[in-house]
């Protein structure tokens, strides 16, 4: 790719002088780079299509006429040149980084998948080198005895500092690799997430906890992170299964149980608790007890299940059973 076809790429003229397309091609990258990075779009091209744009601004950029010559003319209050000079191999110019979301799973209660809950995780993930402000390598004293090895001079009036490009250095910059990340631009830690699960979730679930990923570069003030992916696995509570925002589960029952009624000892997620069965029950009826579905807004139901005996002597003999004392 030369330099005209750069241009066409980010939408600017090539007629522009060197630091004006610079100026542009930052401001044209900062949107291209929104609009297709592979993890905001999901088009089958756009990750060819961000190389080509990413391509493009480099071509462009390092076209630009190389120093401090932005700084000609500004001025500000009480500024620090030589930490400014630190920083400006990253300021505005850092390409988003191809970083993949962060995968990790938690497992959890059946109760708590009912409930809700929240848990505490650790991740390793990439965070942004403090020492290159992510760019891998920072700007170092030049050497020039005129600007202190700034690359710029200050002089003060009255309150105000005003800054401009070193006359006999000409704003020249030197550059050293980071040792921090080894020009990687990020170092590895570790981090302690607080995580809501909300009631409700089933086993296989994922929660997509955004920002707490690895960096993935900086637009503009804004430092940006990939999401972290949690897988929930739900541990199986023997005989409860969740439909909706119920707990289901099943009681067997004998005919002289249902004709008659009688109490039973269910599992329930706050432990087991006793249910009357009413005199007449029918299989497939249910026993609903409030309040011990999801975020404690749902029921559990339960189910009868009645078994009938196998033939008419049983079923006769069922009948005249007396009834048992509870």
């Amino acid at each position: 790719m030369n330099y005209t076809e750069a241009c066409k790429v980010l939408g600017i003229s090539p007629d522009l002088d060197r630091e004006e397309a610079g100026e542009e091609a930052k401001k044209k990258w900062k949107k291209l780079a929104a609009k297709l990075h592979p993890d905001v779009n999901k088009s089958p091209d756009a990750e060819e299509k961000f190389k080509k744009a990413n391509e493009a601004y480099q071509l462009v950029s390092s076209d630009k006429q190389d120093g401090m010559d932005s700084f000609g003319g500004n001025y500000s209050s009480g500024l620090d040149p030589f930490s400014i000079l630190r920083n400006m191999g990253n300021m505005g110019n850092q390409s988003p980084r191809m970083t993949q979301n962060i995968s990790s799973s938690i497992r959890i209660t059946f109760a708590e998948s009912v409930l809700g809950c929240q848990k505490e995780i650790k991740i390793n993930r990439q965070v942004k080198c403090e020492n290159c402000n992510g760019n891998g390598k920072y700007a170092i004293n030049n050497g020039c005895d005129a600007c202190g090895g700034h690359g710029i001079t200050t002089r003060q009036q009255g309150n105000v500092t005003f800054t401009q490009t070193c006359g006999k250095c000409g704003g020249r910059t030197s550059v050293e690799a980071c040792k921090s990340c080894n020009t990687k631009g990020v170092v590895q830690s570790e981090a302690t997430l607080q995580v809501n699960i909300p009631g409700g979730v089933v086993n296989g679930n994922i929660l997509n906890l955004q920002g707490t990923g690895n960096y993935a570069g900086s637009f503009g003030p804004m430092d940006q992170y990939t999401d972290t992916r949690l897988t929930v696995h739900v541990t199986s509570e023997p005989g409860l299964s969740l439909e909706g925002s119920d707990v289901i589960n099943t009681v067997e029952l004998s005919l002289q149980e249902a004709l008659a009624g009688c109490s039973k000892i269910v599992n329930t997620i706050k432990g087991y608790k006793d249910i009357t069965i009413k005199p007449k029950s029918r299989h497939n009826e249910e026993v609903i007890i409030p309040h011990l579905g999801v975020n404690g807004k749902g029921n559990q139901r339960v189910i009868l299940d009645v078994k009938y005996p196998e033939d008419v002597s049983k079923l006769i003999e069922a009948l005249n059973e007396p009834k048992k004392e509870n």
